[in-house]
């Protein structure tokens, strides 16, 4: 926290504030001259701990076994493109309010051999897991002695697999998610009195999973490749061939600027950004190989 002192036209102190105050406030000329912290500042997961674990150190409590009656954390999970867990945050929803309290980060390490491959057909190697605490204030330890790291090596082609199956997985899950909102934001599919758009959007992907249910498999589990190319040549769903244009694109093709603005606020809001400039069928491609968001 800062110290911020004022001074009058003579250069004598008149006030102090623990805030930045706006600019001639008081009448006063503003500087920082000090910054502080709680010299004891608590971890916000010891205050939600049962009694009985409380002295443990921060990296031994077990936050979903070890919390009081009642109390649960929601995650948020950030993948990577190619699908792999990169940061899943831990929060305590406290009345409207969504609290941090533990942040787990995970750092791979491809097989060497693998590197020729696009990201999605790589084999790992390792993975570095680490484990660090907010406090109570919001803000991240990221004091060594407060942090837990671990590493794994994948040894067997078993681990591997595992891996991969699950990683793949991650990445047809985002595919349909985002590739089902574009399809409705762009009007391909629309409410009627009979069904939703959304519901005529998964509707449509689901048929293209049917379609290729066992090159989707073969994907998931080994990282087979054939899908790319039957994806490529798929003739009987038009919409892969839409086309998901920029802002810049939408107004110079007529929409109005407030127009493609609202379209780029979806598109921003979503995190379709990697879809523009090209097809759904390359984003869909692109998205197998792990190359794009």
């Amino acid at each position: 926290m800062s110290i911020w002192i004022g001074k009058d036209t003579d250069n004598n102190v008149r006030a102090q504030l623990d805030f930045q105050p706006e600019n001639g406030h008081l009448g006063l000329a503003w500087e920082e001259v000090a910054v502080y912290e709680n010299p004891d500042p608590k971890h916000l997961l010891k205050t939600l701990v049962v009694p009985s674990q409380y002295d443990k150190e921060i990296t031994a409590i077990n936050y979903v076994t070890e919390l009081q009656s009642g109390i649960r954390l929601v995650e948020d999970v950030t993948l990577t493109n190619d699908g792999l867990v990169k940061e899943t945050i831990y929060s305590y929803k406290d009345g409207e309010e969504k609290r941090p309290v533990v942040m787990v980060s995970e750092k791979y390490e491809y097989r060497n051999t693998d590197l020729e491959f696009y990201p999605a057909e790589r084999g790992m190697y390792s993975r570095e897991k680490k484990w660090q605490y907010y406090f109570e204030n919001g803000m991240l330890d990221t004091n060594e002695e407060n942090t837990k790291v671990r590493y794994k090596i994948y040894e067997t082609n078993r681990q591997i697999l595992e891996v991969g199956l699950k990683r793949r997985t991650n990445i047809t899950r985002v595919l349909s998610e985002k590739v089902g909102a574009i399809l409705v934001i762009l009007g391909i599919f629309v409410d009627d009195e009979n069904s939703t758009a959304k519901k005529k959007a998964y509707d449509e992907l689901r048929k293209l999973s049917r379609e290729f249910s066992t090159d989707f498999t073969e994907y998931k589990s080994y990282a087979t490749t054939e899908l790319y190319g039957l994806i490529e040549t798929e003739s009987s769903l038009p919409w892969l061939s839409a086309f998901v244009p920029t802002k810049e694109q939408l107004i110079g093709s007529g929409k109005t600027e407030e127009e493609a603005t609202v379209f780029q606020s979806y598109i921003d809001a979503l995190e379709l950004n990697d879809m523009q400039g090209n097809t759904i069928r390359h984003y869909f491609i692109e998205k197998l190989k792990g190359n794009v968001r």
